[in-house]
């Protein structure tokens, strides 16, 4: 699989080819060197120049934030997909009111692979520390209603509990109580603050709908991408959003890392 450790290995390096203005190395990653990518805020490039001044922006914009550090997270794939993910911290500072706080925006791209290349990919994350509000894109895939007959019997119940508000089922029998949950703009919750959080997205009865739009499983990690049309029963514009799950040898969710259009952090909790 050396076309997926070389696609791995320039995303874990994203930030060095943004300062380069290498924009060839990640050119050459596609099918014949032809991008074809679906970004946040400018949506489908087809366009190698084009691609390239979308790279010079995000750079623009990184290079101006303070303490930038980039986590690399890993990668997952089967032989068609190849999902990437990390997370870009930063600071933010107000010295007249003695104020300083870390962020972090998530980063995922999922990656269609065909003969060692990059068929075509999709890229993950907020625009809302970037843009001052969140931008969503026009749906990226077709929510595909088959694929929960694929997904086995725990999954399924997920879905069903989500669907209902239903957190009490969720949290017995599909989460670890230490696990923790990364949302797609600001939120870290771990342990019983995730418990806390978690209950209170859905007392009341309130929900959230969810749909599917791919899912694979490998090295030991389920990748979805989803549509959601409903957070915590506030209904919303659909938004596009890729999750990751891992798991504990139990089979209990030990982690879920969230990147996505949505300014809401959907509580996405299917066990493997």
């Amino acid at each position: 699989m050396c076309c997926v450790k070389t696609i791995a290995g320039c995303f874990e390096q994203l930030p060095q080819i943004l300062r380069d203005g290498d924009a060839a190395r990640l050119t050459a990653l596609f099918s014949q060197g032809k991008v074809c990518v679906n970004v946040p805020r400018y949506g489908q490039i087809g366009n190698n120049i084009v691609f390239g001044r979308y790279l010079k922006k995000v750079w623009q914009w990184i290079e101006q934030r303070e303490d930038m550090r980039w986590e690399y997270f890993g990668a997952f794939h089967d032989e068609t997909h190849l999902a990437l993910n990390a997370v870009l911290y930063f600071t933010v500072r107000d010295e007249e009111f003695n104020y300083r706080k870390e962020l972090h925006i998530p980063v995922s791209v999922m990656c269609e692979l065909k003969d060692g290349a990059i068929k075509a990919a999709r890229v993950y994350y907020s625009t809302y520390w970037i843009a001052g509000h969140n931008i969503v894109r026009p749906a990226l895939l077709n929510e595909d209603p088959s694929l929960m007959a694929t997904l086995p019997d725990k999954e399924r119940l997920y879905f069903e509990c989500l669907w209902k508000g239903d957190s009490d089922t969720i949290l017995r029998e599909v989460i670890d109580p230490n696990a923790y949950f990364m949302g797609t703009a600001y939120s870290y919750n771990q342990g019983p603050d995730l418990i806390k959080t978690f209950n209170g997205l859905f007392s009341g009865g309130r929900n959230t709908e969810l749909r599917l739009c791919s899912a694979f499983s490998a090295q030991g990690h389920l990748v979805i991408e989803y549509m959601n049309h409903r957070s915590g029963g506030n209904p919303n514009t659909p938004s596009a959003g890729m999750a990751i799950y891992g798991y504990t040898p139990e089979g209990k969710i030990a982690y879920v890392r969230l990147a996505g259009d949505s300014l809401f952090d959907h509580c996405l909790w299917p066990t493997l």
